[in-house]
C-alpha cells in the first residue's frame, strides 16, 4: 500500500489548525517557509474582536498515524535536537507544539519551554541527535483552549524571569539606574523577591521546620524596606505556620483561636491607612476571627452544659442557660456583620482579591452548625449552613472568573465542611465544583480532600470507642475558656488552678518515669475554690494528687502533679536502684488506670497521706502482727486487705476508724 504523501498530510493538519483558531477568533499568521526552526505559525489572541497583545509561536506536527502510548495517555513526537533547543530554550516568545491526528481530526498541544523532561535531556545529553516530547492526550483542543491560554500567559512570566536571570548585574544596574522608573522597578523587584522568600517559608512549614519558617517570615515583617503588601502576605504565611506548629491538643483549642485573633488584629493595624483592597480583606478577617472565637466559646458552654445535664446543681444550670443565650445572640450579630461586608464587596472593585477572606468564616461556621445539630436545632443549623454556603459559592465564582484554581479549590473544600451528611447539597456541589478545576494537581487535591472528610466529620463512630485523653483535656479547656478563665493568665489564681487541673488530667509525663509508680486522687487538702471549680467544670483532677511507689510504698501528696513529682523524685526515685522507666511511647489511658486500681487496692482503700522519711525506706515486710492483726485496732485482717504505712512502719486494716487514725497521725520531720 502506498504511503500517504507527507506534504498532503501537512496540508490537512494546517487546515485543521487554522479552522480551530478561526472558530475562536484568534488570528493565525503563517511563517515563511524555512524562516525559523519550528515557527510554523504565529498566533495573536483576540477577545471580543479586540487584540489582547498576547502572541505565541506554534510548531505543527501532522500525522496519519500518531504514536499514541499503550495506555493512550500521551503521544510521542520526535524532534531534532536543534529544533527542540530552539523551541524550549532559545525562542524568546511563548511556543506551543501541536500534534494533528489527521484521520481523527484532533489537535493536541504541549509547552516545550516548561517540559521538565525535555529541558533535562537538552541540559544533560549532549550526545543525542534527536529527542521526544510527550504530549498528553488530555490536552485536546478545543476542550482545553482556556488551559492553553493560561499556559501561554504563564510562559510570558517564565521567559521574562529567564531573561532577567541571564542579565548580568552590571547590565541590570545600568539599565535600572538610567530608567526614569528606577525606583518603582527596585520596589517591585523587592516585592517579588520577598514573595519568593514567603514561598520558601511555606515550604519550610510544610516540612515541619517551623522555627526556620519564622525566621524568614519575621525578616519581611520587621524590614523597614518591605512594602505593606509584602508584610500583609507575610502575616498570612505567619498565621499558617503558627497554626500548623501547634501540637494536637492545642490545634483546636484556645491557642489556635489566639493565633487567628492576633493575625486579624495585626492585619487591621497594618492596613489602617490602606491600600483599600487589603483594608477590606482585613475587615473580613477580623469579623471572621471574632465569629470563630465566639463559636468556640459557644462550644465550650455546650460541653459544660452536657457535663451538668445530670447533676443536681440547678443554680449553675440556670446560670449556663443565661450565658448560652447571650453567646448565641453575639454569634448571630457577628455573622450578620460578616455577611454585610460580603454583600458590600460587590459594590467595590476589590472582589477579585477577596475569595480567601470570604472563606475565613467557614471554620467557625462549621463548629456552630455542628453544635446546633447535636442539640437537635436542625432548622437553625440549615439556615446558617445556607448563608455560609452562598459565601463559598461566591468565592468559587470569583475564583473561576479570574482563573484562580487554588482559591476555587479551597472554596469547594470549605463548602463540603459545612455538613457531615455526604449527600447534602453543599457537599455534592463541592464535588462538582472541584471536578471542574482545570489544573490537574489542584483538582485532584480538592477531590481527595473532600473524599477524605467523612473520616473526620462523619458520626458513625462506635459507641465504645474511647475518647483520647488529649481530646478530653481540650474539651475542658474549651469549657474553661467559655466560662471566662484565661488559662494563659499566670497572674490569675483561679485560671492557674484550672490550668493545673487540666494538665494533671493526663499524668503520662510523670507515670512514664517508672513502672512502679501509681496515682490516686486525694480525699482532703483542697480549698473551697478548688471544689467550686471542680464542680463547675466536672474536672476530677482539680484536687490533690497522690503519688505512690507500689514497690517500696512511698507516698507524696500535692495539688500540682509536677511539683509533687519533683519532691517524690528527689526524695526517692533519684536514689532508687529499682527505678524502671516504662517503654518508649507509653501513654496513659483511663482503661490502664482502672486496671491498676484493681491491682493496687491497698492504695485505693487505705489512707493517702505522704511519707516524710529523710531516707529511702525498705520494702514492706511480711505482716508482723500476732496472728495477722491490725497494729491500730488489734483485730484480725481476715479477708480484708492490709495497708502498709511508710511512716509508722507497720500494717493496719481498712476499717474506717483505723484509716482515719493513720490519716491524722503526726508525721516525723
Amino acid at each position: 500500500m502506498k504511503r500517504p504523501d507527507q506534504h498532503a498530510t501537512d496540508k490537512k493538519g494546517q487546515a485543521l489548525l487554522i479552522a480551530f483558531f478561526a472558530e475562536i477568533g484568534w488570528e493565525v499568521i503563517p511563517m515563511p517557509s524555512g524562516s525559523d526552526y519550528g515557527r510554523d505559525f504565529e498566533i495573536e489572541v483576540f477577545r471580543e474582536q479586540k487584540t489582547t497583545g498576547i502572541t505565541f509561536s506554534v510548531q505543527l506536527k501532522s500525522s496519519e498515524s500518531p504514536a499514541y502510548s499503550a495506555t493512550g495517555k500521551f503521544l510521542s513526537v520526535p524532534l531534532e535536537v536543534p529544533n527542540a533547543r530552539y523551541l524550549a530554550i532559545e525562542l524568546e516568545m511563548p511556543s506551543i507544539l501541536i500534534q494533528a491526528d489527521v484521520p481523527k481530526q484532533k489537535l493536541y498541544w504541549a509547552a516545550p519551554q516548561t517540559d521538565p523532561e525535555l529541558l533535562k535531556t537538552l541540559a544533560t545529553r549532549q550526545d543525542v541527535q534527536s529527542c521526544t516530547v510527550r504530549i498528553p492526550t488530555a490536552n485536546e483542543l478545543p476542550a482545553t483552549q482556556v488551559a492553553m491560554l493560561d499556559t501561554v500567559t504563564g510562559l510570558l512570566t517564565v521567559l521574562a524571569t529567564r531573561k532577567l536571570a541571564q542579565t548580568t548585574t552590571r547590565e541590570f544596574v545600568s539599565a535600572t539606574t538610567a530608567s526614569p522608573e528606577g525606583a518603582r522597578i527596585r520596589n517591585e523587584m523587592r516585592d517579588k523577591l520577598e514573595a519568593l522568600d514567603m514561598m520558601e517559608a511555606q515550604a519550610l512549614t510544610a516540612s515541619g521546620d517551623f522555627d526556620a519558617a519564622r525566621g524568614a517570615i519575621q525578616a519581611v515583617i520587621n524590614s523597614p524596606a518591605s512594602s505593606r503588601e509584602s508584610k500583609f502576605f507575610a502575616l498570612l504565611v505567619e498565621e499558617k505556620n503558627e497554626r500548623l506548629s501547634l501540637n494536637e491538643a492545642d490545634r483546636f483549642g484556645q491557642k489556635h483561636t489566639d493565633v487567628i485573633l492576633e493575625t486579624a488584629a495585626k492585619l487591621r493595624t497594618l492596613t489602617r491607612k490602606g491600600p483599600p483592597t487589603l483594608k477590606f480583606y482585613s475587615l473580613l478577617a477580623q469579623a471572621a476571627a471574632d465569629f470563630y472565637s465566639l463559636a468556640r466559646e459557644d462550644w465550650g458552654l455546650y460541653q459544660n452544659w452536657k457535663a451538668h445535664a445530670s447533676t443536681g446543681d440547678l443554680w449553675w444550670r440556670a446560670e449556663l442557660r443565661v450565658k448560652r443565650a447571650e453567646s448565641r445572640n453575639r454569634i448571630g450579630r457577628k455573622l450578620e456583620q460578616f455577611l454585610r461586608l460580603v454583600r458590600l464587596s460587590a459594590k467595590t472593585p476589590y472582589q477579585s482579591a477577596l475569595p480567601l477572606a470570604f472563606l475565613r468564616i467557614v471554620d467557625g461556621g462549621a463548629t456552630f452548625i455542628n453544635r446546633l445539630e447535636l442539640e437537635g436545632y436542625d432548622k437553625a443549623a440549615a439556615s446558617i449552613r445556607n448563608s455560609i454556603f452562598q459565601v463559598c459559592k461566591l468565592a468559587a465564582h470569583i475564583s473561576a472568573l479570574y482563573s484562580m484554581d487554588n482559591e476555587r479549590a479551597r472554596a469547594a473544600v470549605s463548602a463540603a465542611l459545612l455538613s457531615r451528611d455526604r449527600s447534602a447539597e453543599c457537599v455534592t456541589w463541592a464535588q462538582s465544583e472541584a471536578g471542574q478545576i482545570a489544573e490537574k494537581v489542584t483538582r485532584e487535591w480538592a477531590l481527595g480532600t473532600i473524599a477524605g472528610q467523612p473520616d473526620s466529620l462523619g458520626d458513625n463512630i462506635p459507641d465504645d470507642e474511647p475518647v483520647p485523653v488529649a481530646m478530653e483535656q481540650q474539651i475542658y479547656r474549651n469549657m474553661a475558656n467559655a466560662l471566662g478563665y484565661d488559662l494563659a493568665d499566670v497572674n490569675n489564681p483561679f485560671s492557674e488552678m484550672v490550668r493545673v487541673g487540666i494538665d494533671d488530667f493526663d499524668p503520662t509525663r510523670v507515670l512514664q518515669d517508672c513502672e512502679h509508680m501509681f496515682l490516686t486522687l486525694g480525699r482532703q487538702g483542697h480549698t473551697i475554690f478548688h471544689s467550686m471549680l471542680a464542680e463547675q467544670l466536672q474536672l476530677p483532677t482539680m484536687g490533690p494528687k497522690v503519688l505512690h511507689c507500689t514497690l517500696y510504698k512511698y507516698t507524696r501528696v500535692g495539688m500540682s502533679l509536677d511539683e509533687t513529682y519533683e519532691r517524690f523524685k528527689r526524695d526517692y526515685c533519684d536514689k532508687c536502684p529499682d527505678r524502671s522507666p516504662r517503654e518508649v511511647g507509653w501513654q496513659y489511658t483511663h482503661k490502664w488506670q482502672l486496671g491498676q486500681n484493681a491491682l493496687n487496692k491497698e492504695f485505693m482503700d487505705g489512707p493517702r497521706s505522704p511519707t516524710y522519711d529523710r531516707k529511702p525506706l525498705g520494702p514492706a515486710p511480711s505482716i508482723p502482727m500476732p496472728e495477722g492483726t491490725c497494729a491500730a485496732c488489734g483485730l484480725a485482717f481476715d479477708d480484708s486487705p492490709a495497708w502498709w504505712c511508710g511512716s509508722c512502719q507497720t500494717w493496719f486494716c481498712e476499717r474506717s476508724e483505723c484509716v482515719e487514725k493513720h490519716e491524722e497521725h503526726p508525721f516525723p520531720g
